[in-house]
């Protein structure tokens, strides 16, 4: 080992800390650091890791993200101070979502050569994009931004004035289309000003609760044709964790769910008894003998029992979150006569159950009757708000109650092509369930879930707020709603009750799927045209966003 290894083991601490000007010097001594930097860093988040990771990064950046994120600021650290030039290939999502609000302004605050939107190229679980940019503080320049979702060898090409993405809500990059444009001169000033007044008083349920004058004040002053934000004209976000589904959760008997219940529990018995030693089940040695004992007992006693076996044995003895229990009809409460202190403290008798949203995987618009009920008894209801936020396995955390027991609406997290809103039926509402409640009595909910619903809605997301698939509680507070006038309002309310009603007749077995699908496809071209109008949309500009979504 010469000198130089042994100085450097000696610096890097035996070879475990990398230190680019340590490894580099000379090119740190001479040029100041290097003309070029390219890089393709790994699309690693940093949640789950350890804390000692983690206090790392922090200790070095002032922040913790996914892992790219931390690579694009390196690089800046690394280049050369007199226009270093720095080429990533990295997900895209620095491009829309709040939590890289960091990396777009670090971008902008050097000069941004291109932004290539690579789309999906390779086998990555997020979309790509490929940007440069030099190490500069220039002001006021042209780039270039590349479209290659359609065709990633002959993109479209558009190019910029850096100042429309400086002006930006929250710095957004978009592709700068026509559509987009059209879009951006419409409202973006609109939004902006409200972002820069309201959004640290509405971006958290807190927040809201202390600004509660404010925000009323200001509702109270909104007319027809006035533009504010969502997060503005209403409150809510995420509902009950309950951390053990299996104690609290049930499914209709009337349902599909109820007849997999059925059919799973003798396996997860079976199942649980090898695992755990059960003695006193010791003779369940097969499915077939699962099979028979559960069925010399009434759905009272099964449930008696599992319940048994998880307090004894554990939450997961089941399998974490296994659902077991079968609700009766003459076990659910009439929700519309609870009284206040029945929604707030729990119920007292036999009918203690009530609807329970969980959020929708199919992502059923407009209306959905959930198969979820929860036990909201005076015991269950108690345990759950002596012990929210405790630590521990099984501990729950109580969202949000004053939203429980309210008419409001709620939307799947993970879209594909378009957003999926829907009315929240009465009842409590779970983590899993996106949900708000309108507070502005000219802004009804189901006025909201048209909204939503829409093609514009669904494209405006797409481009100035969240790029990926998720649409979470702070990207619908972000949309830009319009006060509707009162024929507006008439006439929205036609249409969302017909397409309302659809959904109703398909969940009770009226009219098929196939059936449901045909007639709100065409309720789903008058919302889009309504919407349209709404927003002062031209028949040309009309025309983009409908070739955009074929």
């Amino acid at each position: 080992m010469n000198c130089q290894q042994t100085l450097i083991k000696e610096i890097s601490g035996g070879y475990k800390d990398f230190d680019f000007k340590l490894y580099f010097s000379e090119v740190f001594r001479q040029k100041n650091g290097f003309d070029i930097v390219i890089a393709n860093p790994p699309y690693v988040s940093t949640k789950g890791r350890e804390k000692t990771y983690k206090k790392a990064l922090k200790k070095l950046y002032n922040f913790t993200d996914d892992l790219y994120n931390h690579f694009y600021f390196k690089a800046v650290e690394i280049a050369n101070n007199n226009k270093g030039i720095i080429t990533f290939i990295s997900s895209k999502t620095f491009w829309t979502i709040q939590t890289k609000h960091n990396l777009r302004n670090l971008l902008l605050n050097n000069r941004i050569i291109e932004l290539y939107d690579t789309a999906s190229p390779f086998e990555a679980m997020v979309d790509t994009c490929i940007a440069i940019f030099q190490k500069d503080e220039i002001k006021d320049y042209t780039l270039t931004v590349k479209d290659g979702k359609k065709n990633l060898f002959n993109p479209k090409t558009y190019k910029l004035d850096d100042n429309i993405y400086k002006n930006a809500a929250h710095n957004v990059f978009f592709i700068p289309d026509d559509f987009n444009i059209t879009v951006y001169n419409k409202y973006n000033s609109y939004v902006k000003e409200l972002i820069n007044k309201w959004w640290d008083k509405i971006k958290t349920s807190r927040n809201i609760a202390k600004n509660d004058s404010a925000l009323n004040d200001y509702r109270k002053s909104l007319k027809p044709g006035d533009i504010t934000l969502l997060g503005l004209v209403t409150e809510g976000g995420q509902g009950l964790a309950t951390a053990n589904n299996g104690k609290y959760i049930g499914v209709s008997d009337k349902t599909k769910g109820a007849e997999n219940i059925k059919k799973t529990r003798p396996q997860k018995l079976l199942q649980a008894v090898r695992s755990y030693n059960i003695a006193e089940l010791n003779f369940i040695k097969t499915k077939r003998d699962a099979e028979d004992y559960l069925e010399t007992l009434a759905e009272f006693e099964i449930r008696k029992s599992f319940d048994s076996l998880k307090e004894t044995y554990g939450r997961d003895i089941f399998g974490q979150g296994y659902l077991y229990k079968i609700v009766s009809e003459n076990e659910i409460a009439d929700v519309n006569s609870l009284s206040d202190k029945e929604k707030k403290k729990g119920i007292c008798g036999n009918k203690t159950f009530v609807p329970y949203d969980k959020g929708d995987k199919y992502g059923n618009r407009w209306y959905l009757k959930t198969p979820y009920y929860i036990n909201w008894s005076k015991e269950n209801v108690k345990y759950l708000y002596d012990n929210s936020g405790k630590k521990g396995i099984g501990m729950p955390v109580v969202r949000n109650p004053d939203y429980y027991f309210r008419d409001g609406f709620c939307w799947t997290d993970v879209n594909s092509t378009y957003l999926k809103s829907r009315i929240k039926e009465n009842g409590v509402y779970d983590v899993l369930s996106m949900s708000l409640f309108s507070m502005v009595y000219a802004v009804p909910n189901w006025y909201i879930v048209s909204l939503v619903n829409s093609k514009f809605i669904s494209e405006y997301v797409d481009s100035f707020v969240n790029s990926t698939s998720h649409f979470q509680i702070n990207d619908a507070r972000q949309l830009p709603i319009i006060i509707p006038n009162e024929k507006q309002l008439k006439e929205f309310k036609v249409i969302f009750n017909q397409a309302y009603e659809i959904k109703k007749k398909e969940f009770s077995k009226h009219i098929t799927n196939k059936e449901s699908e045909n007639f709100l496809e065409d309720i789903q071209k008058k919302i889009d045209n309504m919407v349209y109008k709404l927003y002062g949309l031209a028949e040309e500009e009309i025309k983009i966003v409908e070739n955009r979504c074929k």
